[in-house]
């Protein structure tokens, strides 16, 4: 019983490191977003264009 308890608690900590990693990953990846318009696929070629220098 105390085998698998630990067993248990291994498993658990790898997922919340791994769940910890995603979650670091997302946030750096969308930190640049400021409001749900920055998010609108219409607004996608003026973003990447400012992303490109190629727009004021």
């Amino acid at each position: 019983m105390e085998t698998k308890n630990a067993e248990t608690v291994a498993v658990q900590a790898l997922k919340k490191q791994r769940l910890d990693r995603e979650f670091s990953w997302i946030s750096r990846e969308f930190n640049h977003f400021r409001t749900l318009a920055d998010l609108d696929l219409e607004n996608a070629p003026y973003k990447q264009a400012v992303d490109l220098g190629l727009v004021d």
